[in-house]
């Protein structure tokens, strides 16, 4: 698929609200294993912190809904200088990257709302 095809995809998918197909593709499923298994499956904000946790998702630095053409990109470039796009995370911390997702419930807890929660 080329980045056109990628982007029309992806944004057809948002416009049907169902962006959780994308998560579901093989394509994605097998990169984001790679991805973590290239970082020994560790959360990589976690390791900054010399803690070591098992990463649960990979995470899009440059959100799939914000930019759908890099969806399948590992790294991305800004104002002359290649930056990682995507990165293994644990759920708390990728809940952390996320702010734009929490829902106040009625008990006043935070939960989130995430297509790319499985």
């Amino acid at each position: 698929m080329t980045e056109d095809q990628l982007e029309a995809w992806i944004l057809q998918l948002i416009k049907e609200d169902k962006l959780e197909k994308f998560y579901k593709w093989r394509e994605w499923r097998e990169l984001s294993e790679q991805i973590k298994k290239e970082n020994n499956n560790e959360c990589q904000l976690c390791k900054k912190r010399g803690i070591h946790t098992p990463a649960r998702s990979v995470h899009h630095v440059q959100w799939v809904r914000k930019h759908p053409r890099l969806a399948m990109s590992r790294t991305y470039e800004f104002n002359g200088k290649v930056y990682q796009n995507l990165i293994p995370l644990c759920e708390s911390c990728h809940n952390e990257q996320h702010p734009d997702k929490r829902v106040k419930t009625e008990s006043k807890k935070e939960h989130f709302v995430n297509e790319e929660r499985w």
